[in-house]
């Protein structure tokens, strides 16, 4: 495992993340945790040593289910979870990153790690109904008790960093990118270089499309989480990305290896790019994705995948953090 340090910190990250997303799901049937539970391990008998969750993730499941893999390697371990989305009794969840909220979410937070401080600590998304310095004042009270080591932001635009900075320091930046989604590439690559801040991509196979299963043909279920997002329900733009697919797999097939080891390999191309979260609640997939590790991109291949990802529209901000 190689790793890479984040940001301005003194963590050294491994540059594959374990995403805890997809094991606090819902639904869960027999066997699930236990299953689980094991991939999470399995990443890091693998050399992961960065691991990703947040409260929201079956409303506290994916935390516990963390807690319980790792809690006997707590001190080997790096834990990153989040702030900022809230649910209620209906499981209606929205923003929210008031002072008090703020102050209890990280309490309730490390019950559920079983553990007295993270490691990064990471506004979830932006809440416009609450003025970021009072966001900033519960963090850095958060700081000085030692319950958190390090403050990150996720989904947040340029000039939400520039406005969080002036009152905390930040180290990272998760946000959502893939070799269909290279938006931050055009300005955001710009500042936190300048900056110092870490980039920490989510969605890294772009839900599913980049691992190649995904055909002409795929219908979006009433309870599928894709219905949102304009790769899939733009349908033209679907069957475009098929298409960069389908070429991208013939890179993949020359190369003797996966077409998602392809797209994790690409993302760690970039050196703004310091870990890239992947997660699965099976632990062969998550083995498989952690191998991309080892595969370092010829600059000469590097180029062939920018030639069949140049179109303008992959550069579209799909997923803007302020209100249209």
């Amino acid at each position: 495992m190689k790793f890479r340090r984040l940001g301005k910190s003194d963590l050294e990250v491994s540059v594959i993340g374990y995403g805890g997303w997809e094991i606090g799901g819902v639904g869960w049937k027999v066997g699930a945790e236990e299953e689980s539970i094991e991939a999470v391990r399995s990443a890091f008998e693998s050399g992961v040593n960065f691991f990703d969750t947040a409260p929201v993730y079956g409303f506290g499941r994916s935390e516990e289910v963390v807690a319980d893999a790792l809690s006997d390697v707590r001190k080997d371990v790096i834990i990153a979870t989040k702030v900022g989305l809230i649910w209620d009794d209906a499981k209606r969840v929205k923003r929210c990153l008031r002072k008090e909220s703020v102050l209890r979410e990280i309490d309730d937070s490390l019950r559920r790690l079983k553990t007295d401080h993270v490691d990064l600590y990471q506004i979830h998304w932006p809440d416009p109904e609450t003025p970021l310095e009072e966001t900033a004042e519960a963090l850095q009270r958060i700081l000085e008790q030692g319950k958190a080591r390090y403050i990150g932001v996720s989904n947040f635009d340029i000039g939400q960093m520039e406005e969080i900075s002036e009152y905390i320091p930040i180290v990272s930046l998760q946000i959502s990118y893939s070799m269909l989604n290279r938006y931050i590439e055009r300005e955001i690559f710009d500042y936190v270089r300048k900056h110092d801040i870490g980039v920490i991509p989510y969605s890294p196979l772009e839900r599913g499309l980049l691992t190649g299963k995904i055909t002409r043909d795929y219908v979006i279920g009433d309870d599928d989480a894709r219905k949102y997002d304009r790769n899939f329900m733009d349908r033209e733009r679907f069957q475009r990305n098929i298409e960069r697919v389908e070429k991208l797999k013939e890179v993949s097939a020359r190369l003797g290896i996966s077409l998602s080891q392809l797209a994790i390999s690409w993302l760690l191309h970039h050196p703004e790019i310091r870990t890239v979260i992947v997660g699965s609640a099976n632990p062969e997939h998550v083995k498989q994705n952690i191998s991309a590790a080892e595969i370092e991109l010829d600059p000469d291949v590097f180029a062939e995948i920018n030639d069949i990802l140049s179109d303008e529209e992959l550069f579209e901000n799909l997923y803007p953090t302020r209100p249209a």
